[in-house]
Parts: structure tokens; C-alpha cells; sequence
């Protein structure tokens, strides 16, 4: 593979916890309860849609809360093990890094650039760049088009269902970020490859140029 496009949030960074703590943390404070799972069912998806998906009123509102409490819990927040070698690695091996993810520049502005992993991109692609987010084919369409990057030689690294329908949608193949799924049934045997650990992503790499 010559371009490897990057979801973030459960792929390179560990932020579960911290994205569902403080949402948890928001809702009830609007005496709203919903369980861990109905709060992961909409993990990877951007803030605004998240709260859309899971019916909560005033969802522009309650985002602006949620985005608020985001640092209450950033002790929760790492990169996860070997994402800086795996990365510094590829890009010494001359591949195109780029990223697709569902947070604003702000949200990825406010903990990824904390890790210093942006030096191994070329490019990015934030909520909101185009007219469609994940799962729809948007966002890594036009990844793919920044980079001029052959879909044939590309794959997108995620850790949901949405990431996994984004790449089909846009015709690349999708890899499964195992290290940083919860449940991997839910992908239904649909991911086109599965990296237990980020090791695997980098020999695949290298052995598929």
C-alpha cells in the first residue's frame, strides 16, 4: 500500500473513555440516561450527528456542553502503544499519511496535536470539509484527491462500522484497527483486513508497496 489514510479517535489515540465519559457526564446533567452501549453505538461519528443519531432535543446546544467537559476527563486520553513508531516508520518507508476524521479542526486541535504525530501527515480532512461526513464516502474521496493517491493502493485505518462504510463507499479497502475495537462482531466479517496490533498494519505495509 503507497497511501495510508488514518481515522483517529480508537485508532491512533485512545479517546473512548474520555468522548463517552464526558457525554455521559452532559446528558445526565440534562437528566437524560442512556447506557455505555447506546453511547458507543455512535462513537466515530461527528459530536452534532452523534446526538442527532440518539435522539437528544437541542442537539447544538448539549454538543456545546459536551465539547465543553471534553478536558474534565482528558486524563483519560493516550496514544496508543507503537502508533509513534508505526507511524514514523511508514513515513520513513515513503508512504502518504494522511487523515480523515469526524472531529473539527478544534476538537482534533485540542488533544491530537498534543502526541506530535500531525509531522507524519500530508493531509487532513476535518468535519466539515465536505458536504457528507462518515460513513458517507466524502471525506475520504477527498483525501484521496489531496494526496492524487490511487484507490487501488490505499486503505483506510479505522475502528468502527462507520469507518469500514466510508472506505467501501469510496472504493478502498478498509483495516480494521483491532487494538482499539471493543467488539469486533460488529463489523460482520466485512473488514478487508484486521491489524491486531499497529506491528501488523506497518509488515503489511511494507510487504504490499
Amino acid at each position: 500500500m503507497e497511501t495510508i489514510i488514518f481515522d483517529v479517535d480508537g485508532t491512533l489515540i485512545s479517546t473512548e473513555t474520555m468522548y463517552m465519559k464526558s457525554l455521559d457526564f452532559t446528558l445526565r446533567a440534562h437528566g437524560i440516561e442512556k447506557s455505555y452501549d447506546e453511547l458507543y453505538s455512535v462513537f466515530g461519528l461527528p459530536s452534532l450527528d452523534s446526538l442527532i443519531k440518539l435522539g437528544i432535543e437541542n442537539p447544538t446546544v448539549i454538543q456545546q456542553e459536551w465539547q465543553h467537559h471534553y478536558h474534565d476527563f482528558w486524563q483519560e486520553v493516550h496514544l496508543f502503544d507503537d502508533i509513534q513508531l508505526l507511524l514514523s516508520s511508514l513515513d520513513a518507508a515513503g508512504k502518504q499519511l494522511g487523515i480523515v476524521t469526524s472531529n473539527t479542526p478544534t476538537e482534533y486541535a485540542d488533544h491530537a496535536d498534543a502526541f506530535d504525530i500531525n509531522q507524519y501527515f500530508t493531509d487532513f480532512v476535518f468535519a466539515g470539509q465536505t458536504p457528507k461526513m462518515k460513513p458517507a464516502a466524502d471525506p475520504i474521496l477527498k483525501a484521496l484527491a489531496d494526496l492524487q493517491a490511487d484507490p487501488a493502493t490505499a486503505i483506510y485505518i479505522g475502528d468502527s462500522v462507520h469507518d469500514m462504510a466510508a472506505a467501501h463507499h469510496a472504493g478502498i479497502a478498509f483495516g480494521m484497527a483491532a487494538w482499539g475495537v471493543r467488539d469486533q462482531s460488529v463489523f460482520n466479517d466485512e473488514a478487508d483486513y484486521i491489524f491486531a496490533k499497529p506491528a501488523d498494519l506497518l509488515t503489511f505495509a511494507l510487504k504490499n508497496s
